[in-house]
């Protein structure tokens, strides 16, 4: 009998059957993405109700495999309580999101801040972690299990797994062509099974953690890197890192709503067809500012090499990172870091911190350092949702009715395009500033400003909200990103052949190169052919 209980048991199974109880339950109550999604895709097909079923059976018996490996005796209950509240938890953000729980998403859950995570949490929240958590941990807790010897025990779960395993050849093969389909065309739908692949991707998470602890070394990256004798004209470059906006959302890329007013005011070039390296903040930043381009990009790897910002101080350039979002991801390491989410901080807060704050101070860092370039980083909140209605000021409400709803079920999907337009809006207003900061520093300066968004965003689209989905699989609203770029008026460039370059295909593996390119930094690592800036050599777009 397992020493975890709560007064009195209220009833006396044995292992095999509480696995089984518990395994129907989670298929029953913590797959409606699952089931919702699959059905969407198989509506239209002949006997599809008939295959929704197979499918149920079939997730019933992977389930029943999946608890038979970790329910091992005295463990079963505090084992299946965790798994309980983790497929409680799973659930509540796929159903409400229609998002999936892989690894890159718990990546970049642990790396949220407090205000994200605010802008997560409803009171539906709570109540389903209360009945389909709480209530059955606490069902399972007062369960009396009883245990055999451990031969015994190890023989009833080869018997039940192989009572699972008849079972999904037995759900499986009348509808073998489906499955070819499920399998093979629409991968995505086994990443909504709950508690399968939370639990697979916990495991993963959890992997790459341990392996991550393995050193504190980070290897150089760079160390070459020097301004040539002959660049006499100083540089003020600042890198914008936007959050969340897609490429098909600005009026500069020809949207129906012109979103970007001031912008459009400006000589800016906006780049259309750019490809982000992820779908998510803790992914994409590190990638866009590692030597690694998505192909072969590894977080782990890339937390223990420096990366384009090192590249920078080694050329002895003056860096300052400016964040209000949740963190640089690990990206400013080594440089100055100002944390700008709080009013401590940030003279532009109310209902949040916003971020045209970040501009505060910066007259007096650049008039600080009478010699040597300068590189600015400034991490958006721009467009992080859900909470999409917290994004900008009142004064830029222009598209109404907007969603008011971290809740965006709730709302309809126009209500939910305005809100996230109306945060685009606001960005307009900020790069504009950005933009006349820079202005009053031409005379003495090369200067620019490069805007890139980490990643996009589905709206709703297919029934898909926010970010993260896995790579492969997610839609190009999740991954075709905004990108704009501003050069001051004494930098040297074609600019014709630049604004030819408009709707070239391009991507974050550009990022670093063209960013050593605009700093005029010579380095063994810079590669000019993925520099966008046209220097008169052929542009690969490989």
């Amino acid at each position: 009998m397992s020493p975890l209980k709560l007064g009195k048991p209220l009833f006396r199974v044995t292992i095999s059957n509480l696995i089984l109880l518990t395994a129907a339950f989670f298929t029953l109550f913590y797959n409606l993405a699952f089931f919702r999604n699959s059905y969407q895709v198989y509506a239209t097909e002949p006997g599809s109700l008939w295959f929704m079923a197979s499918l149920c059976v079939f997730l019933f018996a992977v389930t029943v495999l999946l608890l038979c490996v970790l329910c091992i005796r005295f463990l079963t209950k505090p084992v299946l309580v965790l798994v309980i509240m983790t497929a409680a938890s799973a659930s509540y953000f796929m159903n409400r999101y229609n998002i999936v729980i892989d690894a890159t998403m718990l990546t970049n859950v642990v790396e949220t801040d407090a205000r994200e995570v605010g802008d997560l949490i409803s009171p539906w929240l709570f109540v389903q972690l209360l009945f389909l958590g709480i209530l059955p941990s606490l069902l399972v807790l007062n369960t009396q299990v009883a245990c055999k010897s451990f031969p015994r025990e190890v023989w009833n779960r080869v018997k039940l797994s192989g009572f699972a395993l008849v079972l999904m050849v037995v759900s499986l093969l009348p509808f073998s062509p489906y499955y070819a389909s499920f399998f093979r065309e629409h991968k995505i739908l086994r990443y909504y099974s709950n508690p399968v692949t939370a639990l697979y991707s916990g495991g993963r998470f959890l992997n790459a953690a341990v392996d991550g602890q393995g050193s504190d070394k980070i290897a150089s990256l760079g160390l070459d890197a020097h301004i040539p004798v002959d660049d006499q004209q100083r540089e003020l470059i600042v890198l914008v890192v936007g959050e969340a906006v897609r490429s098909d959302h600005l009026g500069l890329n020809n949207y129906q709503r012109q979103t970007t007013p001031m912008l459009a005011k400006r000589d800016v070039v906006s780049f259309t067809d750019v490809y982000s390296c992820g779908t998510a903040t803790a992914y994409s930043v590190p990638c866009m500012f590692s030597l690694q381009e998505r192909r072969n990009f590894d977080l782990d790897d890339a937390k223990h090499q420096e990366n384009l910002l090192d590249v920078l101080r080694h050329a002895g350039v003056h860096v300052l990172w400016r964040d209000n979002n949740s963190d640089s991801k690990g990206v400013a390491h080594a440089i100055t870091f100002e944390d700008f989410t709080s009013s401590a901080r940030n003279p532009a807060c109310d209902v949040e911190c916003r971020d045209i704050g970040m501009l505060d101070g910066l007259d007096e860092f650049i008039q600080e350092r009478p010699e040597g370039d300068i590189v600015i980083v400034m991490h958006q909140m721009g467009n992080h949702g859900p909470a999409y209605y917290k994004r900008f000021p009142d004064e830029f409400a222009v598209y109404q009715p907007y969603c008011q709803s971290n809740r965006l079920e709730t709302c309809s999907q126009a209500e939910i395009v305005n809100a996230y337009d109306n945060a685009i809006l606001y960005t307009d207003h900020f790069l504009d500033q950005v933009i006349r900061l820079l202005e009053k520093y031409d005379d003495g300066f090369e200067t620019a400003m490069y805007y890139m968004s980490d990643h996009g965003e589905s709206l709703g689209e297919s029934g898909l909200y926010l970010h993260g989905l896995p790579y492969l699989l997610a839609p190009d609203n999740q991954k075709h990103v905004a990108s704009i770029l501003w050069l001051g008026k004494n930098y040297q460039t074609n600019r014709s052949a630049l604004a030819a370059m408009r709707d070239i295909k391009l991507s974050h593996d550009n990022y670093f190169h063209t960013v050593l390119g605009l700093m005029e930094i010579q380095t063994a690592v810079y590669d000019s052919d993925k520099d966008i800036i046209p220097r008169g050599s052929q542009l690969s777009l490989n």
